[in-house]
């Protein structure tokens, strides 16, 4: 009975390392390569998809604007009109479905009992975002991701719900726009010493090499290995980041 419990230990243990490392392989490499400095104005749009299953209609304009300004908050070159645009971003609602819950952190984990049809189950809103050109003819890059509807259902007012939603669509965009690592515009590059965005993602994961230990003279100790890999990977969400370091550790 003791080894059992062991056993089962064991085995939770590692289905939480794995839900922590998900987020990270949640990106999708781009499917053609786009030249980054091509990337001049960018229109967010949205697709006229499943947008009337939250049992109001959508102050669709508004959204369009939320989130934009989201996204250029970060130094990232979106709007909704009024431009000469390079590309569109473009957003696409999927149906509400009871599915595996959505990577990263949830205490909304589904049924408990791992024999049961239910088994780490939520209802889920799928969310993807795709960089194309502006006649749609080509993608050059897209991101899927899946959201708790647990702020979106009826018992939240409509503005909330509004709220949440702009939240994750401009998540979504902002995973993608993250991976392709843009170059900040000249314009840009003196405001980012003093970076204060005033809206976060929900998630965001940044990977970073560790780099080697030295003493007070910048000596590294003799054990050290010079090539020996090291990350170091932090979870920023929109309160208290986690970080998590990786590689051997000597004592």
């Amino acid at each position: 009975m003791i080894e059992l419990k062991k056993n089962i230990a064991h085995f939770a243990l590692l289905g939480f390392v794995t839900t922590l490392a998900l987020p990270v392989l949640a990106s999708e490499k781009p499917t053609v390569t786009v030249d980054k400095t091509s990337i001049t104005q960018i229109k967010f749009e949205l697709a006229d998809e499943h947008l009337d299953q939250f049992g109001f209609p959508l102050p669709l304009q508004q959204i369009l604007e939320r989130v934009s300004k989201n996204l250029s908050e970060w130094h990232y070159p979106v709007s909704v009109s009024g431009l000469a645009y390079s590309h569109s971003l473009k957003a696409t609602l999927g149906a509400i479905a009871n599915q595996a819950t959505p990577v990263g952190f949830s205490f909304t984990s589904g049924n408990s009992d791992p024999r049961a049809s239910g088994f780490q189950k939520a209802d889920v809103l799928p969310i993807s975002c795709q960089l194309i050109s502006t006649d749609g003819s080509t993608v050059f890059a897209e991101h899927h991701t899946t959201f708790s509807v647990h702020e979106l259902s009826s018992d939240s007012s409509q503005n909330k719900r509004v709220d949440k939603l702009v939240d994750h669509l401009s998540t979504a965009c902002f995973t993608l726009l993250d991976d392709l690592k843009l170059p900040v515009a000249a314009d840009k590059k003196s405001e980012s010493t003093s970076f204060k965005p005033g809206w976060m993602p929900e998630v965001r994961v940044e990977v970073r090499e560790v780099p080697a230990k030295v003493d007070a003279h910048g000596v590294a100790p003799p054990d050290a290995v010079a090539d020996e890999p090291k990350k170091e990977i932090i979870i920023h969400n929109q309160g208290t980041p986690m970080i998590f370091q990786f590689g051997h550790e000597r004592r």
